[in-house]
């Protein structure tokens, strides 16, 4: 059975690192890890309750917990055998899982922080029009890492997908005091999203919903000492 936890310890620790959020609830767990459950136990006949047990035993271990609306909070997960680093894509072949500069990496928000950001915006990022939850980070004006203190400040926060996430944290887009939307220059693309969102959108004034209110001394802050913005302004 210790096989069967630290492989749903993998697909909690898979959810909370793709999506940003430490709550998930049964069915999305099971959405994203029966394909596989079902190649590394390929005997198993009901891998959805087999799933749930291990839930039960994980909760009362209390690495999560369970909380009203069926969604379980995760929390510090203790691997039986060790974390694992060679996992199997589809087609039976192992590939190695290692550390790399990801854009949210270890980052961690309180769940209620992320879903009262996330309605603020509408659930929606406001530069592509993305409106899928799962698809939507909670991006920092002035960084994570150099601001701890403003982490958790709704005047430093906005939504954007992931994509553009990943290009507003390397300097490839910023947003200036008036809300104007600019794009490095030297940026080129053959993505008709990136195209349409950024090189086009250039010059374009972002409409927030109300009452979403970013701190324009943020944005002026991060545009004059980010260390990808020396383009800024052109």
């Amino acid at each position: 059975m210790s096989e069967w936890r630290d492989a749903v310890r993998r697909e909690l620790d898979r959810f909370r690192r793709e999506t940003g959020s430490s709550s998930v609830s049964r069915q999305e767990l099971l959405e994203q890890a029966l394909p596989r459950f079902e190649r590394q136990f390929p005997g198993a006949q009901t891998p959805g309750q087999t799933m749930s047990r291990v839930l039960q035993e994980l909760g009362r271990r209390d690495e999560i917990t369970l909380h009203g609306g069926g969604l379980y909070e995760i929390h510090t997960l203790s691997y039986e055998h060790g974390t694992p680093d060679v996992e199997v894509e589809p087609d039976g072949e192992p590939y190695h899982a290692e550390t790399s500069d990801t854009v949210v990496g270890a980052r961690s928000l309180p769940t209620s922080f992320r879903r009262t950001t996330l309605a603020r915006f509408g659930c929606r990022c406001p530069v592509s029009g993305v409106d899928h939850e799962r698809l939507l980070d909670v991006a920092h004006v002035l960084s994570w890492s150099e601001h701890p203190d403003h982490r958790l400040d709704p005047g430093n926060v906005l939504v954007l997908d992931r994509t553009h996430h990943a290009a507003f944290d390397r300097g490839l887009f910023t947003i200036d005091a008036g809300l104007t939307l600019r794009t490095n220059p030297s940026l080129e693309t053959d993505s008709a999203v990136l195209e349409r969102t950024l090189v086009e959108a250039d010059g374009s004034t972002l409409t927030l919903p109300d009452p979403v209110v970013l701190d324009t001394s943020y944005l002026s802050a991060r545009n004059e000492h980010h260390e990808n913005l020396d383009w800024f302004p052109a």
